[in-house]
């Protein structure tokens, strides 16, 4: 069950957000950081919680992931409801979420060219995994 703390209209964002990396083993690296960080955060921060700051124990695992580019609100990202997968060198994250720059920043760091659609706008789109 997910709680809301704050105000919105809609939650059906269809959101899909592809990474397009040079090789497989780097798209599985990054899918390992998004899995690593959504277990190492949960229970750590709260969801709605404006963070200002980083305790000692989240900076820990940030710096342990090679994160150093992530702000604190963005942290509850990988908290969210969100479904990766891996497909040759891409990661395929879908999500009905519009707070995403968590994982697009996370792409791009790790050398990802990125895509990001609404799955209810293009949905054949999401039935060709070789775009």
């Amino acid at each position: 069950m997910k709680i809301w703390n704050g105000y919105g209209s809609e939650h059906s964002m269809n959101l899909v957000m592809i990474g397009h990396f040079k090789s497989e083993d780097d798209a599985k690296k990054t899918q390992e950081i998004i899995e690593k960080l959504s277990v190492e955060l949960s229970g750590k921060i709260d969801i709605g919680t404006n963070q200002e700051n980083f305790g000692s124990e989240i900076r820990d695992i940030l710096k342990a992931a090679d994160c150093y580019f992530l702000s604190p609100g963005e942290l509850e990202h990988f908290l969210y409801d969100t479904h990766t997968r891996v497909e040759g060198d891409k990661i395929i994250l879908e999500t009905d979420e519009t707070e995403v720059s968590a994982f697009f920043k996370l792409m791009m760091y790790k050398g990802a060219k990125v895509e990001v659609y609404s799955a209810h706008h293009y949905p054949d789109e999401q039935q060709d995994p070789q775009t």
